[in-house]
């Protein structure tokens, strides 16, 4: 063969697999009106449950971009656990799942959908704020405001351990809605009644970590108050004594029993842990995804917390997601007291291991 012909064609294939390839993106907003906004711009490569992957079809504005991750494909991923590995149930923490209580959970989601709005700022969201606080107080909790604004504060509920260990299991879901009138009920007043029902049972529970109650605020503004804490504790060297961490959002609609159980990658193994208590502990089927987003638990992943997050099957959730019609008629009550069961069998799992 010709030398110069050779290189000709070896220049060529080297241009080729050198040419950049598209860049693969994950959707991290689900807010309709983002959603519509990013319509004209992406191609879908794949959707299942909480993974969304699209590549760029043509230049996107700026505030656009900004509900887009660029992703290696090796790093998501979004799969049911269909072999349903069980632990030995502990016969203590069965006792305490049984005390969980369904209508209390639906009274307190009802509760907070009587705020005509809960949305961050707001007078109905400071109001609701104040009788949160005055519930876990009731329960005989160390309560404090952590507040990123003024008219902005969290709320942080601890029940101190006996002592043997300084490490924190923390159960939080955010108490804020989009600001549609009296809804929000299953955007996230599910996640803070069924935080509400754990804290209530555990209250006479003998632990030997801390079990922290935390309630958050601005979740869907930019998870503010779930950032603020995070980064609270980051500076102030106490965010290493999360052993973990829990989140809830959107847990009172469902009609297939999945939870989805939503981290990174360097927590992989956590989520399929939780899939194991959920096979052991309830009724509740898993889907696993690898790619986390959009709710508090992010923070603390990027914090190197171990994380996750809790929430409905998301290719069945409600179809009032941020709407009006988000009220407390619309959902399963019984499906809410299943994942109270999952995460408290967690905090006490974690709770009975070693330091």
């Amino acid at each position: 063969m010709n030398r110069n012909f050779l290189i000709l064609i070896l220049g060529a294939l080297f241009s080729l697999s050198s040419s950049p390839r598209p860049k693969i993106y994950q959707v991290i907003s689900s807010h309709p009106h983002d959603v519509k906004e990013l319509s004209p711009y992406i191609k879908t490569l794949k959707s299942e449950g909480r993974l969304w992957l699209v590549e760029l079809k043509a230049q996107a504005p700026a505030h656009v971009l900004e509900n887009l991750r660029p992703v290696n494909l090796s790093s998501v991923r979004h799969y049911e656990v269909t072999e349903k590995a069980r632990m030995t149930a502990s016969p203590i923490i069965k006792d305490y799942l049984n005390r969980i209580d369904v209508p209390s959970i639906k009274s307190d989601v009802e509760m907070l959908s009587n705020y005509k709005t809960r949305i961050v700022g707001s007078a109905d969201n400071q109001k609701a704020i104040a009788q949160l606080k005055e519930i876990l107080v009731s329960f005989g909790l160390s309560v404090k405001q952590i507040c990123y604004r003024a008219d902005a504060c969290s709320l942080v509920a601890d029940k101190a351990g006996d002592g043997s260990s300084d490490k924190v299991i923390m159960l939080m879901g955010h108490m804020d809605s989009v600001g549609k009138n009296f809804a929000g009920a299953d955007d996230n007043a599910s996640g803070t009644a069924v935080l509400l029902e754990v804290a209530k049972v555990l209250k006479d529970y003998p632990n030997k970590k801390t079990m922290r109650f935390f309630i958050t605020n601005g979740e869907e503004s930019g998870l503010y108050g779930a950032q603020h804490y995070a980064d609270t504790l980051q500076k102030a060297g106490e965010i290493k004594k999360l052993a973990l961490t829990i989140n809830m959002d959107m847990v009172g609609y469902n009609s297939n029993g999945i939870v989805e159980l939503e981290t990174d990658e360097q927590y992989e193994e956590l989520a399929k842990w939780f899939s194991s208590l959920a096979s052991t502990y309830t009724t509740l089927k898993s889907k696993i995804t690898i790619g986390a987003w959009g709710s508090d638990h992010v923070p603390f992943i990027q914090g190197g917390v171990p994380t996750l997050l809790t929430i409905e099957d998301w290719s069945t959730k409600t179809p009032c997601y941020h709407m009006e019609c988000d009220k407390p008629a619309a959902l399963n009550y019984n499906y809410a007291g299943e994942i109270a069961k999952l995460n408290m069998a967690a905090m006490l799992t974690k709770d009975m291991e070693g330091n």
